[in-house]
Formats: structure tokens, C-alpha cells, sequence
């Protein structure tokens, strides 16, 4: 049998290994991404259109970051889509 790092999926790739997050998500932060998703427990009509942008960061603020979003289990994406969405304003 294979080790576990030379398994490969059918069509020849390698297996992703997946990373636990190093602390339990806060449940606080949970909610708010399972709200925002288009499926989500609240989940009005939305009609608006997502955009990609590009956005300019400093090497610090990004690890930030990435640091914070890795510890919810979430992407860095999810990360900037929570924290704009805590704006009220």
C-alpha cells in the first residue's frame, strides 16, 4: 500500500492534505460566515453582483491577516469579506 503523501485521486493528481485550524473557531465568527453565504440561515435576496479587486498590503497586515483567518478555518477571501461586513457605517 501507498503512504499516505503518495496517494493520488483518480485522475493522477496528488491529495490535498488538509490543515485543522491551530485554535477552535470563535462561534460568534461562524455565524456571521454561514449569514453571509448565499445559502445561509439569513439569507435575503441578494441581487448585487459580486467584483474582484485588487488590493495593495503590507507584508505584516496580510500575515495578520492570514494568521486570523487560518485560526476560523477560513480563506483569506472570507477573512476581508467578514471584517468589511463588521463596518457599519
Amino acid at each position: 500500500m501507498k503512504s499516505a503523501a503518495k496517494r493520488r485521486k483518480d485522475d493522477g493528481e496528488p491529495m490535498a492534505k488538509l490543515r485543522k485550524p491551530d485554535v477552535a473557531p470563535n462561534q460568534a465568527d461562524i455565524d456571521d460566515f454561514i449569514d453571509q453565504a448565499p445559502d445561509g440561515r439569513k439569507s435575503p435576496k441578494r441581487t448585487e453582483k459580486k467584483y474582484s479587486i485588487t488590493v495593495s498590503i503590507a507584508p505584516a497586515v496580510l500575515e495578520r491577516l492570514d494568521d486570523w483567518a487560518r485560526g476560523r478555518g477560513i480563506s483569506r477571501a472570507a477573512a476581508i469579506a467578514v471584517a468589511v461586513a463588521k463596518l457599519k457605517g
